[in-house]
């Protein structure tokens, strides 16, 4: 993501001509707000793909390496958890409110005649949805408690990454880092990129890393 202008950086490419060496491929992440309104909007409207992505990877293999990093990390991590989990409860309580609402005004049509069946058979809907909605709140809730990592298990994880990052095929680099990284936010004119990583992204990998051994 573009900090500067908080928006999406879309994947872009040229192809330039050399006399020597023929066509080459330059590859690009390219600011949306730039690109839908003019680059001079932008301080930072694009940058080189490839030095991006080198400098994300190398920065997940450091963590291993590096304790206050790791230590970081891991605050960053139940901090996002915390952060989700504190999202959920507070729609769980309002879909916990909106059911009481919807119940109190079925046993209030319950008693008038035929005329509030339409009514009735509207508020069993939205019962039903807000029932269903809540499910899946509880048990995301539940997930994400599963889910909490600890230090010994970033480390694990950042520790194997290295060695098998370079096995890996394009595809399956790519899945690893879409498992591991929510975004990567550029600043351009303050020349910083920040990792923002999933809450559960770390135990994932770690669960599928322990797979793969056993």
């Amino acid at each position: 993501r573009c900090k500067a202008c908080g928006c999406a950086m879309a994947p872009s490419h040229t192809v330039r001509r050399h006399a020597n060496h023929g066509t080459k491929v330059y590859r690009y992440y390219c600011c949306t707000n730039a690109q839908k309104r003019g680059w001079h909007v932008c301080p930072s409207p694009s940058v080189p793909a490839p030095e991006l992505e080198r400098f994300v990877v190398e920065q997940i293999r450091c963590i291993g390496q590096d304790a206050n990093l790791l230590a970081e990390t891991l605050e960053e991590s139940r901090r996002q958890h915390e952060e989700a989990v504190g999202q959920l409860e507070i729609e769980k309580r309002a879909l916990q409110r909106e059911l009481h609402r919807h119940e109190a005004e079925l046993r209030k049509l319950a008693g008038q005649d035929g005329s509030a069946t339409d009514r009735m058979a509207d508020i069993q809907d939205r019962i039903r949805t807000a029932q269903r909605r809540a499910r899946e709140v509880r048990a995301q809730i539940e997930a994400f408690s599963r889910e909490l990592v600890d230090g010994h298990e970033v480390g694990e994880v950042c520790a194997l990454f290295d060695p098998l990052w370079e096995t890996l095929s394009a595809c399956e680099q790519a899945r690893i880092l879409h498992l591991l990284i929510e975004r990567v936010t550029y600043d351009g004119p303050g020349g910083m990129v920040a990792i923002t990583f999933h809450p559960t992204g770390i135990k994932a990998l770690a669960d599928e890393l322990a797979t793969q051994e056993a």
